[in-house]
């Protein structure tokens, strides 16, 4: 499973309760997506990046520039 690079986030265990309170394992899994980002150096990679650092502002999108 992927992670996201800016805040760690990962796969997180948990169980899963039945109305009967049986319990059962499950997993929560972050939304990750991966994304070209600009780094601070200006050099562009792609990295994973969960949903909350990108709606929060933590990283830069890098834009593609057609070429003419």
């Amino acid at each position: 499973m992927a992670a996201c690079e800016i805040c760690g986030k990962r796969v997180m265990h948990g169980r899963r309760v039945t109305f009967s309170a049986e319990r059962n394992p499950r997993l929560f899994k972050p939304n990750v997506h991966k994304l070209r980002v600009r780094l601070p150096d200006g050099t562009v990679k792609r990295v994973y990046v969960c949903t909350k650092c990108l709606k929060a502002g933590k990283v830069v999108k890098a834009v593609r520039v057609p070429k003419e």
